[in-house]
């Protein structure tokens, strides 16, 4: 069986031609997406084989999620932007590079490619990009420093069992000058995918876990998986990662992050980095997409780490998507796999080039000259586009919005005559406010108590719907930037709003059993709302 895991057992579909072992150039030019690299891939490597690479946990819920996520984001175009001469040039943990995107940790790539990760290193040193090298790899951490020596490369690392052997990676990591440690915090135990357990995974007896052998480790080649297993720590905890830096003076970056609360635990740990990940799908079905989470992570931990992604890249416009969502650099896992089984290292670069091509004329038709201009107002979430616009009356409309004047309102401190021009016999002036359910932020706006808006008063008047309209303006003008650069109040809202609410308090002052406790809020908050700028929307 271990003859037999590739067609012709040469571990890739060989090319006509010469270079066809390494990939001959100009090969897999003609390919034009990742979906046609992974259908050519599909095509060269044993389906066992393919089946490890591409298969997810579970029933790849997750794994589909990584992709589908992408297509529910807009771009929102921009003309006239003047876009000559555009950088793609990114900075990461101290090292420019010259795209942002990298390759990652990816295992056992020789399963593809008889060259594996040397051809993909090569690739990455080529394009200018980072190279992450798995712990699973099957070169080892010497090897491919000599193969890519002045590249800048990262290693991919677990904090196994034996804390002993952990510490040992790190020292060779560190010896062989690796710029960075990736540790992999999602995988306490193995994830479970169907395929595996139906077909498992063998090695062909060229192919091992090259940094588990002799004479780095003298573990027996026939038990190397079994113990690699085995050596995953379901008990590592905060204090297992705080032991890790402490032996380390290499930058550490957390790999497998997908909520806030874990990302604020990094960085007070004092993590140079977070890569948003769920392991491609593979570790636990049913988790959410890493696009869906990465905004989460960035508004957490802000400028203090550096937040990176993987999971899910199919195009340059994904790439974009990202980097509007916060990402400094973006990872690359089974697209690089596809163009490697493809065409060896020409076919990595050919999938580095597709993706840097598509990111750059997404870049262009966007706006944007270098990608430190692209940030989250260059995007939409699909939801935005498909909410239903409610239709607004005419009345809401002037002809100049500019000679809008502030009306005067019942507040706090204003009385107000009745509608007979005499002063209310019963009601000289207005109750009192009822006090913020909230504090007064910078933003100058107020909350009502819940326990006001609900409810009938003694008149069967229901006040609750003016009151949640007030609440919700709030909601939106504290909303997160994104959703208040397209989420506005215009003014003219808030003015009939206003002129509504003078109205209504004016009329239940002539009942004769209206009771204050019940009555709408005062409008005059909304005053404040005329300050929202241009490209306004009104949520009403």
């Amino acid at each position: 069986m271990f003859d037999t895991l590739f067609r012709g057992g040469g571990g890739f579909k060989r090319s006509n031609g010469p270079g066809a072992n390494s990939g001959a150039p100009g090969a897999s030019r003609e390919i034009t997406c990742i979906a046609e690299f992974e259908s050519r891939a599909a095509e060269s490597l044993d389906r066992n084989a393919f089946d490890f690479f591409r298969s997810g946990a579970g029933g790849e819920q997750t794994a589909r999620l990584n992709r589908s996520c992408f297509e529910r984001i807009r771009i929102r175009p921009r003309c006239l932007a003047r876009v000559g001469n555009r950088s793609l040039a990114a900075t990461v943990l101290g090292h420019s590079y010259l795209m942002p995107i990298g390759i990652g940790p990816i295992g056992l790539q020789r399963l593809a490619h008889s060259e594996g990760e040397r051809a993909t290193a090569r690739a990455a040193r080529a394009m200018g990009v980072p190279f992450v090298l798995s712990a699973l790899s099957s070169v080892s951490i010497e090897e491919l420093a000599e193969v890519i020596p002045k590249t800048p490369k990262w290693f991919q690392l677990y904090i196994f069992k034996d804390r002993e052997m952990t510490e040992n990676l790190i020292r060779r990591a560190e010896r062989a000058r690796y710029k960075a440690l990736v540790v992999t915090v999602d995988a306490p135990v193995v994830g479970l995918r169907r395929s595996a357990m139906k077909h498992p995974t063998t090695l062909p007896s060229k192919v091992t876990m090259a940094n588990f052998c002799p004479p780095h480790n003298n573990v027996c080649q026939k038990n190397i998986g079994a113990y690699v297993r085995s050596q995953l720590d379901p008990t590592i905890g905060w204090d297992s990662l705080r032991w890790l830096l402490s032996i380390t003076s290499l930058p550490v970056v957390v790999k497998g992050v997908l909520s806030r609360e874990d990302a604020l635990m990094a960085a007070d740990l004092g993590v140079q980095g977070i890569i948003v990940s769920n392991h491609g799908g593979c570790q636990l079905d049913g988790a959410p997409a890493t696009i869906e989470v990465l905004p989460e992570v960035v508004e957490a931990v802000g400028n203090r780490v550096t937040v990176m992604m993987d999971g899910g890249i199919t195009q340059g416009t994904d790439v974009y998507k990202a980097l509007a969502l916060g990402a400094k650099m973006v990872f690359i896992g089974r697209a690089a796999l596809w163009g490697l089984a493809v065409n060896g290292q020409h076919g990595v670069e050919d999938v580095l080039d597709l993706l840097r091509l598509e990111l750059d004329s997404a870049m262009a038709i966007s706006g944007c000259k270098t990608v430190k201009q692209i940030c989250e107002n260059h995007v939409r979430f699909e939801s935005e586009y498909l909410r239903p616009r409610p239709k607004i009356s005419d009345k809401l409309y002037v002809d100049d919005v500019e000679e809008i004047q502030e009306i005067p309102i019942v507040g706090r401190n204003s009385p107000e005559p009745g509608p007979s021009g005499r002063d209310s016999p019963e009601l000289d002036a207005p109750p009192p406010l009822p006090e913020p359910l909230i504090p007064t932020g910078e933003d100058g706006l107020e909350k009502f108590p819940q326990e006001d808006q609900d409810g009938v008063d003694e008149c069967g008047q229901n006040t609750s719907q003016w009151c949640r309209t007030v609440n919700s303006a709030v909601e939106v003008v504290r909303a997160p930037p994104r959703a208040t650069r397209e989420v506005r109040v215009v003014p003219e809202v808030a003015k009939v709003l206003q002129r509504n609410m003078k109205t209504e308090i004016g009329r239940r002052q002539q009942q004769p059993k209206w009771q204050p406790k019940n009555r709408a809020a005062s409008m005059h908050n909304l005053s404040s709302l005329r300050k929202s700028g241009d490209d306004c929307r009104c949520i009403f």
